[in-house]
């Protein structure tokens, strides 16, 4: 069935995967592909674009592909593990916020698209239904992820406690707050408590503390006093929302400085089920 739904190679199409897979090249970039193979461009070019159309290469952005290998099976929709994928797209990277939250655990919930933090811009890349959102951080910010195997594949994720700082830093890429809530909830007996703080203080941004505190306490967790007390003598003045997602005012909290804008019930409704 494979062989029916891909088509026979020809001599240079075969040469150039070949040339490519004994390099250890399963993705890859036109220039990459030049060099490996010591075709000339118009041939290399005319290559790649048959073999994708052959179902043997998918075409992730304008000049990198992506080779299909025999163990996906007859459908060329196949996709590599999109942290695998996403690894490939830029660099510096790790996989972070709501695709991290997963991940970890955190949440049930699976985002279609991959967020990938790095410290360029980027654009959004699409790959078959799979969308791959590139969140620019300022080099001070960058930080808190390390290696973890996917498949035969090593890619950066956002460790535990960067996971939950960075949702909480931007909860529109999260899902919204009741999301990040969800992460804490799940991820409180098992992360650090000195190192979420650490990282709290690290990102500058004093919203991470204040929405923060207001969710230990609103949830009954944490690790004592002595981290609510840090949490209020770092703040910054002024009033922030909680979730800035939503339009809207709300209650203020002078304890917090928040704009509560959310309910306790919207905040916490997952856990009714």
């Amino acid at each position: 069935m494979t062989e029916n739904m891909r088509k026979g190679l020809g001599k240079s199409e075969a040469y150039l995967l070949s040339s490519l897979l004994s390099a250890g090249k399963t993705s890859f970039t036109v220039e990459e592909a030049l060099k490996i193979s010591g075709m000339r461009r118009r041939s290399l070019i005319t290559a790649l674009h048959r073999l994708a159309k052959k179902g043997w290469l998918l075409r992730i952005e304008r000049g990198r592909y992506q080779v299909i290998p025999l163990e996906a099976g007859p459908s060329p929709a196949y996709m590599e593990h999109s942290f695998a994928l996403a690894s490939t797209l830029v660099k510096p990277y790790y996989i972070g916020f709501w695709s991290a939250l997963n991940f970890h655990g955190y949440t049930e919930q699976v985002p279609s698209t991959v967020f990938v933090a790095t410290t360029r811009r980027k654009r959004e890349v699409s790959v078959g239904k799979v969308r791959f959102r590139f969140v620019r951080l300022s080099e001070r910010k960058f930080f808190g992820y390390g290696e973890v195997w996917v498949g035969h594949l090593k890619v950066n994720v956002s460790d535990k406690e960067k996971t939950i700082v960075d949702c909480l830093d931007h909860p529109e890429l999260c899902g919204g707050i009741a999301e990040a809530a969800k992460g804490l909830w799940n991820g409180a007996d098992e992360i650090s408590w000195e190192k979420l703080l650490d990282y709290a203080l690290r990102v500058g941004n004093s919203a991470v503390l204040k929405r923060l505190g207001y969710l230990i306490e609103l949830m009954g967790i944490g690790p004592g006093k002595w981290f609510i007390e840090r949490l209020r003598g770092n703040m910054a003045k002024g009033f922030v929302k909680l979730d800035p997602m939503i339009e809207g005012k709300g209650r203020y909290s002078s304890r917090w400085l928040l704009i509560i804008n959310v309910g306790e019930d919207e905040i916490l409704g997952w856990m009714r089920y």
